[in-house]
């Protein structure tokens, strides 16, 4: 035998140590997929999902909140733009 013989021997040994290693790892990496989806299954069979009121009632709640802070935020840029463009400038001279 060669030297290229027992090379090439060698070489497909460690492949197929390889390729056994990966069939495991991707087995072991499918059952913990299929785990993982019958938990979310389970536990979105958990939620309670709220009715058509509940849901009305907290939307009109987040418009409410969105205008309230819109209007703060706007406020806050009127002052602060007639404090720094208008008022600071006379007051530095």
């Amino acid at each position: 035998m060669d030297w290229v013989t027992i090379v090439l021997a060698v070489l497909l040994l460690a492949a197929m140590a390889a390729l056994a290693v990966w069939r495991e790892r991707v087995k072991v990496l499918a059952r913990g997929t299929a785990t993982f989806v019958t938990e979310v299954q389970a536990e979105v069979k958990k939620v309670t999902w709220p009715d058509r009121e509940q849901l009305k009632n907290a939307t009109l709640v987040i418009i409410g909140f969105v205008l309230l802070m819109s209007v703060v935020i706007g406020v806050m840029d009127i002052v602060l733009q007639w404090v720094f463009v208008s008022a600071l400038p006379k007051v530095l001279g």
